[in-house]
């Protein structure tokens, strides 16, 4: 499959499933939350809540990969996703299902670091930009048919049918976790101290990488949880045609991660990042300002698409900044900036939609990605890491 060996293969696969079910579930549930009776800011504590425990767990469950293992992290993380939604299905008060879709978003803080360490172990330094961006691809192909099947779903048949086909697919994705043999890492006693996350040699870098995402994923995960209320309050759109944005954005987000990838590794992950970056702010900053849908589905795809074009190049950058047996650890950080992020963007975009206005939100998050550009600067890249 792709070129890929039989454990990236399993991986893609399962990682294809991961993405289907969640994007079968998430794009769309500020709009579930609020036809329960939720306002615009008990569906961002809703979101802030989910993320709390994934935020949490994130770097927990980086340093167990470095013990037990990704493929035992792996079945944790499709148990826990599998289970939830069959609840969240039967429960018709948005309070108590509030601790279902909190386990629902923390299945993910097994699942990511250990996902990116079998991805890391499986190229070569100089071309693991291109790896990832090759092995990202599973997530917008799940993201393309989600939201508009979730959408259209919604409509004929109600939401109970969202979280039970999203629970199903989650529990077939076991076979192929299954199938996935993990490699031995055997690294001594003295090797393990001298690689602590503790070492003043990786504090930097972590401090960094976290930061970075920190800030970025603030302004991104705003948008996201604010932009289905936002298209229903001001354009009116049916859920078929606010699923249609998530849908174009991982299109592009399809046609971009192999290019990315390439493009990290053949002319530089830092100068990819800064270009991706730095039309951002402009773009969320004039948001307010559109008053056509049509042009609105543009921007949010290509903002989305600049954004997605920076992953293959963070991960294969931090991925060459600490040692083999200490990335499990270097994603978990990674990925506890990401979801920290994800729990104050919603918590500031749904603060500030109910009480300074509708395009309050997109300023916010102009601002936090305007932020992560000098963060950005300070990123160290190798010259090995580089060939352009």
């Amino acid at each position: 499959m792709l070129g890929l060996n039989r454990n990236l293969s399993m991986l893609f696969i399962l990682n294809l499933a991961v993405g289907l079910s969640s994007q079968l579930v998430q794009p769309l549930f500020p709009l579930y939350l609020e036809s329960l009776g939720a306002s615009e800011v008990e569906i961002g504590l809703v979101f802030a809540l989910s993320s709390i425990g994934a935020t949490a767990l994130m770097l927990p469950s980086g340093v167990l990969i470095d013990r037990v293992g990704k493929k035992r992290l792996l079945l944790i993380s499709v148990f826990l996703a599998a289970v939830p939604p069959v609840f969240i299905s039967l429960i018709h008060d948005w309070r108590m299902l509030t601790p279902f879709f909190m386990v629902f978003s923390a299945s993910f803080a097994f699942f990511v670091p250990a996902r990116m360490a079998l991805i890391a172990e499986s190229a070569a330094p100089e071309a693991q930009a291109s790896l990832f961006g090759l092995m990202n691809i599973a997530w917008p192909l799940g993201g393309i048919v989600g939201p508009m099947i979730s959408g259209y779903i919604v409509e004929r048949f109600g939401w109970y049918v969202i979280f039970l086909l999203s629970a199903a697919i989650n529990a077939v994705s076991l076979i192929p976790t299954y199938m996935i043999k993990e490699r031995t890492n055997m690294t001594s006693s003295t090797e393990s101290r001298r690689a602590s996350p503790w070492n003043r040699r990786y504090i930097a870098v972590m401090i960094l990488f976290f930061s970075f995402h920190l800030v970025m994923t603030t302004g991104v995960g705003g948008v996201n949880m604010i932009l289905p209320l936002f298209l229903e309050d001001c354009f009116q759109l049916p859920y078929s045609l606010i699923g249609l944005f998530f849908t174009s954005s991982n299109v592009v987000i399809l046609l971009t991660q192999i290019p990315s990838g390439r493009l990290a590794d053949r002319y530089g992950r830092k100068k990819l990042i800064l270009a991706c970056i730095a039309p951002m702010p402009l773009l969320f900053g004039i948001w307010p300002f559109i008053n056509s849908w049509w042009t609105l589905l543009v921007i949010y795809a290509v903002s989305t698409g600049l954004w997605s074009m920076t992953w293959p190049a963070t991960l294969a950058l931090l991925s060459n900044s600490v040692p083999e047996e200490m990335r499990g650890t270097a994603f978990g950080i990674r990925m506890t900036g990401v979801r920290l992020g994800f729990t104050i963007g919603p918590i500031i975009a749904g603060t500030l939609y109910s009480g300074y206005g509708l395009g309050a939100p997109f300023l916010s998050a102009s601002l936090f990605n305007l932020i992560g550009i000098p963060i950005a600067l300070m990123l160290k890249e190798s010259r090995k890491e580089s060939r352009g």
